[in-house]
């Protein structure tokens, strides 16, 4: 569905947006947590495991409603042109980096340009979705084979650059929590309505 910024299809969008960052800024949060505990056992591999899946499930859905909210359309995307994208604002975010740190406008705290190639891997977008299908989303014997440690050894410093752009705009700002609508609704509910335990 076609619409323009400031409608009530953008602003229903918005709430979905930002509550699926925060889904996703959740998940970060716990793999994070999680990956910097003490010891290991195959309970916190699992855990571990699935906050990253979290994230990389919830962040490309973020990037889809992005795309769809920069197109002006809700149609879902066919998979080449939401990996175009999807790779083509990696490569953005990549270049704007690159570009600060060779200037020296860059944070103090940024890494040295040697981190950051000149270009996002060609297989980046169609990689970050294949382990969003396969790692959190649909059941398949696929889920037995796909190295997520492979994933993120190759490709989580663009997930993570994604991730903090988006942060910026639609991350929580301040203290109060924002009002999302149906999802907020939905705890009002439950508190007036507790389900049997």
């Amino acid at each position: 569905m076609k619409f323009r910024i400031g409608d009530a299809t953008d602003t229903k969008l918005c709430v979905a947006l930002k509550h699926e960052f925060l889904r996703c800024d959740d998940a970060f949060n716990d793999f994070f947590e999680l990956s910097a505990g003490q010891g290991e056992s195959p309970r916190s591999a699992y855990k571990t495991y699935n906050a990253y899946a979290r994230f990389v499930q919830h962040l490309y859905e973020f990037m889809l409603g992005a795309v769809a909210r920069e197109r002006l359309d809700t149609k879902r995307l066919e998979y080449s042109l939401a990996d175009r994208y999807i790779a083509g604002h990696a490569q953005r975010i990549l270049t704007n980096r690159r570009q600060a740190i060779l200037v020296g406008t860059a944070p103090s705290w940024e890494n040295h340009v040697s981190y950051y190639p000149e270009r996002v891997p060609e297989r980046f977008a169609e990689d970050f979705r294949n382990a969003r299908n396969i790692a959190s989303v649909h059941v398949t014997s696929k889920r037995a084979d796909l190295s997520l440690s492979s994933f993120f050894h190759q490709n989580h410093k663009y997930l993570h650059m994604l991730y903090y752009d988006a942060k910026s705009w639609w991350g929580r700002q301040g203290e109060a929590f924002p009002d999302l609508k149906e999802v907020t609704a939905f705890s009002l509910l439950v508190k007036a309505e507790p389900p049997p335990s």
